[in-house]
């Protein structure tokens, strides 16, 4: 299997600098382009208001900068943070060619324990993020990023469930046998659990104290033909949910399969299918933290 030189983690996990699948430039960029309507829209309901103080928590790319630099306006200020240093490098280096209406400034950092002091910002935004932790970590994570925003801001999760993934016209059970798969035991990971639990958000953030909690569901739905992003992305996901199959060990039946989708010059790659049907289910939920006039 083919690696990407760092910490031997295959090629197909596209992960960044700390090893975490999934975190790469490269693949947040195609995936954000791909599904720019939806993703936009989800940022853009979230409440963030002109003049306000914003913090991206774990901004990957920076894909959503361009567009929290908008809802703030000139007289706004935003804040971008990753835990992967060679992201942080790329945000860096996009912004300093970036025409953004109001300052952008970037760090190094984990979500566990933000540089910031109480009370710093208006609002929070934490995109496809918290799914790398588990469930022992993260009422502290989400504690973190409560306690650098003002009494009265808001608190915006956004994150994956796996659950609505779907591939068609694959069998529809082999997205819910991986899945089964990663929560046995020996092969549990943060991830593995995280990825599940996007529609359990509302609930968290409501334990964590925040108050006026909101939760909405979004289905990224895209169908044959693709446009050539949509072709790379949803070709990106089928070799990582392969090497995954590979790994936990699913039935022989759904490997079977898994081999035969995952390579782009076999004539059962899903991608090229006529009928090809791909959907993905994001979630965002939103809480405010109590104390303020809003």
């Amino acid at each position: 299997m083919k690696t990407n030189g760092r910490r031997g983690v295959p090629s197909s996990t596209h992960a960044s600098s700390t090893g975490q699948a999934l975190t790469e430039a490269g693949w947040l960029d195609v995936h954000f382009e791909a599904c720019r309507p939806e993703y936009e829209a989800m940022l853009s309901s979230v409440g963030i208001e002109p003049g306000w103080h914003v913090l991206d928590a774990g901004c990957g790319s920076g894909s959503y900068l361009p567009l929290l630099t908008e809802l703030v306006g000139s007289s706004g200020r935003v804040a971008a943070l990753d835990l992967a240093s060679d992201n942080i490098a790329i945000v860096e280096k996009r912004l300093s060619g970036w025409d953004l209406p109001c300052p952008v400034e970037a760090r190094t950092a984990s979500l566990e324990s933000l540089p910031y002091p109480d009370d710093t910002f208006d609002a929070v935004w934490c995109a496809n993020t918290t799914l790398h932790f588990g469930n022992e970590e993260l009422p502290s994570v989400l504690a973190e990023l409560r306690r650098v925003v003002r009494s009265g801001g808001l608190v915006a999760v956004k994150d994956l469930d796996t659950n609505l993934l779907r591939f068609y016209p694959a069998d529809p059970f082999l997205i819910f046998h991986l899945s089964e798969s990663g929560l046995c035991a020996e092969r549990e990971t943060a991830e593995s659990i995280g990825s599940l639990r996007g529609r359990e958000l509302r609930r968290w953030l409501e334990r964590s104290g925040l108050t006026e909690v909101w939760q909405r569901t979004t289905l990224i739905e895209r169908w044959a033909p693709l446009r050539a992003v949509e072709r790379q992305l949803f070709g990106d996901w089928l070799g990582y949910l392969a090497d995954l199959a590979e790994e936990r060990g699913v039935p022989e039946a759904d490997l079977e399969t898994w081999r035969a989708v995952r390579d782009p010059a076999a004539p059962e790659y899903l991608p090229d299918h006529p009928e090809f049907y791909a959907c993905e289910g994001q979630v965002v939920a939103v809480g405010r933290v109590p104390g303020g006039g809003g």
